[in-house]
């Protein structure tokens, strides 16, 4: 078997797979890719601070996934054809253990994962493994800075995926709350304003309680202004497809909007939602950095 690399602590390594290096990097814990492995550009999430789940296990049809906060890193790479599952998460196994790793959970075969059961993994954890038969996974943790980093590999025919998790608590005090009266400023000054503490699960239209500040002043603004009519636009980075990119930022305009009538009591009207996906950017999308900015929901006056 050819020996994969298990690094601790470096720089995130992604110049080396065409990526540019971080310079402060998101995930200091990183796991080296098989060798000959590929990765293609859009195919890595990693976040300082950021919500997933792990998966711990499969018993009675139902999958087992602990839910995480923290620092996360998840990798997707093409592996050489010509080697197998088992050739694969074996070299993982032994690079992991080299360096303390305490494996909690693995399983070989779809029955025995249960990644196509119970709603999949993909929604849970970001790992798509498909429907084959031939899927291997692994779970555990290992020594890093004085605490225990979580570190899963999963694997079918065609690709694996690596996910590193670091918990840390989450930095506040970094976003201030857009209260209606600048909100109606910024309408007035520009015909619109972007919101960046309204928040959504992961590739989901659910929006998550953190959103619930800037939602209620959205709500407050249409009270103070009854002939005030929006557009509540939803916008995404260019990571994946435009037809799927241009249906979630639609998808989460529209959750806002329902969120306004439902809790907040707007009347049916005065907030419309619209997506366009990547079109509009306000930065590049080369960047993480950039992406973050691009992934926002604007009110827009009408």
């Amino acid at each position: 078997m050819r020996p994969t690399l298990l690094a601790l602590p470096l720089l995130f390594a992604g110049a080396a797979l065409g990526h540019p290096a971080l310079a402060q990097p998101v995930v200091d814990l990183v796991v080296e890719p098989y060798a000959g492995s590929t990765e293609r550009e859009g195919d890595r999430r990693e976040e300082e601070f950021g919500a997933t789940a792990r998966i711990t296990g499969f018993a009675g049809g139902e999958v087992q996934a602990a839910p995480f906060e923290g620092r996360l890193l998840l990798r997707r790479f093409s592996h050489p054809r010509d080697r197998s599952t088992l050739e694969i998460l074996e070299n993982y196994r032994q690079a992991l253990a080299a360096r303390g790793f305490v494996e909690e959970w693995s399983c070989a075969g779809r029955a025995a994962c249960g990644n196509t059961s119970d709603g999949g993994w993909n929604r849970r954890n970001g790992m798509n493994l498909g429907v084959g038969s031939d899927v291997r996974y692994l779970t555990g943790s290992l020594p890093h800075q004085g605490g225990r980093a979580f570190v899963s590999v999963g694997v079918e025919r065609a690709n694996h995926y690596v996910q590193v998790l670091q918990p840390r608590a989450m930095e506040t005090g970094r976003v201030a709350v857009v209260d209606a009266a600048r909100m109606a400023s910024a309408l007035e000054a520009e015909g619109r304003i972007a919101l960046e503490n309204i928040h959504f699960e992961f590739g989901s239209a659910a929006l998550l309680p953190s959103s619930t500040p800037a939602l209620e002043q959205i709500a407050r603004l249409l009270e103070a202004r009854p002939q005030l009519r929006v557009y509540v636009v939803g916008h995404t980075d260019s990571v994946g497809g435009l037809e799927a990119n241009l249906a979630l930022s639609r998808a989460r305009a529209e959750a806002v909007v329902a969120a306004l009538a439902g809790q907040f009591r707007i009347a049916a009207g005065r907030a419309v939602p619209a997506g366009v996906g990547p079109l509009a950017p306000l930065a590049t999308n080369a960047t993480e950095a950039g992406r973050a900015q691009n992934r926002r929901v604007e009110v827009v006056a009408r």
